[in-house]
C-alpha cells in the first residue's frame, strides 16, 4: 500500500510513501495530511519506482503548461542526426 498526502500550507505538494514505511526524514509529519491510501496497482510505475529508490515521491499539481522548460531541437530530420552520429 501506499500513501497520499497533501501538504497543510502548500497545498499543491503531494507526498507519496510506502504505508508501512517511516516518515520520510528532513519532512515533518504534522504538516502533512493523509488523503487516501492506494494498492500498487493502482499507483503510477514511475511513482512506485522513485519511492522504491528515495523512500518517497514529492511532486507538484497544477502547474501550467508555460512552466514546462523549452529545449531546443536539432532541426535535422531524425534519420539524419542517427546517421550522423560520431
Amino acid at each position: 500500500m501506499y500513501n497520499f498526502f497533501v501538504h497543510v500550507r502548500h497545498p499543491s505538494y503531494r507526498l507519496v510513501t510506502m504505508a508501512d514505511a517511516p516518515f520520510p526524514s528532513g519532512a515533518r509529519e504534522s504538516e502533512w495530511r493523509l488523503t487516501r491510501s492506494r494498492h500498487s496497482g493502482d499507483v503510477n510505475a514511475e511513482v512506485r519506482q522513485t519511492v522504491d529508490r528515495d523512500g518517497y515521491s514529492l511532486f507538484e499539481i497544477g502547474l501550467s503548461l508555460s512552466e514546462i522548460p523549452i529545449v531546443k531541437r536539432s532541426l535535422a530530420p531524425a534519420s539524419f542526426a542517427r546517421r550522423n552520429r560520431p
